[in-house]
């Protein structure tokens, strides 16, 4: 893997942190590293129901959800569902090998704002998290 030594950090800008959700140790640890050359502020969860449970005690401490789609006990359309129930206007990113079996118009049709194949070249991922938190409106909780 090819990664940038001195990436334009675009942290400052986000009001909140990126939600990551995977359930494979691996795509975590690519997470850890890609989010930390990034200089994003991130939480990185190994289950949906875990994710769920932190995003409702807080879900304005959230600017995005980055989520796979299949995983055990819950899959990331349900989980994005149940968040929509806390908070419509989250923006939300399906990274999953369903995106390279099914194209992305399936979850862009759900209401992702994206869907990436696994795997994704890093700077299709940097271009993509950098549009969907560009025109994103401000964190509205749902009432």
């Amino acid at each position: 893997m090819n990664l940038p030594s001195q990436p334009e950090p675009f942290a400052e800008k986000l009001p909140a942190r990126i939600l990551a959700v995977d359930d494979n140790e691996s795509i975590r640890t690519f997470y850890r590293h890609f989010f930390r050359m990034e200089g994003l502020p991130v939480e990185i969860v190994g289950s949906p129901h875990a994710a769920l449970e932190k995003f409702r005690a807080t879900p304005d401490d959230y600017s995005l959800l980055l989520t796979d789609c299949e995983m055990p006990a819950m899959n990331g359309r349900e989980l994005a569902r149940q968040m929509r129930q806390v908070r419509a206007n989250l923006p939300m990113v399906m990274f999953s090998t369903a995106v390279t079996v099914s194209g992305p118009q399936p979850f862009l049709a759900a209401g992702f704002q994206a869907a990436l194949p696994k795997p994704v070249g890093i700077e299709q991922l940097r271009t993509t998290l950098r549009t969907v938190l560009a025109v994103t409106p401000p964190a509205t909780t749902a009432t």
